[in-house]
């Protein structure tokens, strides 16, 4: 690194291999592990020389500094006297990547990164957003399939429970779907028509406990209607045996079982939270 200062020092911007120079000290402190400088110099590199044939290897270089910062390496601050995490500035780096240098090889990667930090990190309501701009903006990406699963996967994740609402489940199934439709065989391999399945039954399982809460609070015409709904919906679920046994007790034969989807009405909205 001394003898790159002496260099600048005694050549400065006008020298033609002032692009190298920058390179070089920028690679000089990625090896050092100084992120924040290696990223202000390759980016320097970048703005100021844009046709550089350093600028290539320089975003390979921004790349890579992304990559250690989201993987919680630490970076100098407060004048090198603290080491501290910065995922933010990993985010920030690969966010640049996807906006601004788009018709490179490394927007893909950049996404895909992305996606898969929040997906490690449970943040999976973040992670299906990315994924599914991934699966979105590069359709032919030999990473599709993975996008498109992993963002089914993490719209399943962030579904809390029968009591919260059951968005995430629902989206689960959109895309679980339109995994297989594109992907059969994958699909079969990662045993999407089971979790398809479990998915119904869970979507079974709320609407009968919407159906027990009306049921509980005195309101029996709404209670039956949803227990209808169970069996119209998901007749061969666990929760539709149930139903059938609790209109019996309020009363009410089961009706016939009709392939038919029935949508809730809003006369019986669910109630707050569900």
């Amino acid at each position: 690194m001394s003898i790159l200062k002496k260099w600048f020092k005694a050549y400065g911007p006008e020298s033609p291999r002032y692009p190298e120079a920058l390179y070089l000290k920028a690679t000089a402190y990625l090896g050092k592990g100084d992120y924040r400088g290696a990223h202000d110099t390759f980016q320097s590199l970048l703005n100021d020389f844009p046709g550089s044939p350093f600028a290539e290897q320089a975003l390979w270089g921004n790349f890579r500094v992304a990559e250690q910062y989201l993987a919680g390496r630490r970076r100098r601050a407060w004048g090198g006297l603290l080491w501290i995490k910065d995922r933010d500035a990993g985010i920030g780096i690969m966010d640049d990547f996807v906006a601004n240098y788009s018709d490179t090889p490394l927007a893909e990667p950049a996404q895909m990164s992305k996606a898969d930090y929040y997906f490690t990190r449970g943040e999976f309501e973040l992670a299906e957003d990315e994924y599914a701009t991934f699966a979105r903006e590069f359709p032919k990406s030999r990473w599709h399939p993975r996008a498109l699963l992993r963002s089914a996967q993490a719209a399943l994740a962030s579904f809390p429970g029968i009591k919260f609402d059951d968005s995430g489940l629902i989206e689960a199934r959109e895309r679980f779907t339109q995994f297989q439709r594109l992907y059969p065989g994958a699909a079969e391999q990662h045993g999407v028509p089971v979790v398809l399945e479990q998915i119904e039954a869970t979507r079974a399982d709320k609407t009968f406990d919407i159906a027990k809460f009306y049921e509980k609070t005195g309101q029996p015409n709404a209670a039956r209607f949803y227990y209808r709904v169970i069996l119209k919906n998901w007749p061969e679920t666990p929760a539709a045996a149930q139903a059938r046994g609790k209109l019996a007790a309020l009363g009410e034969p089961p009706p016939p079982i009709e392939a038919e989807t029935v949508t809730p009405s809003a006369a019986f909205a669910p109630p707050g939270g569900q």
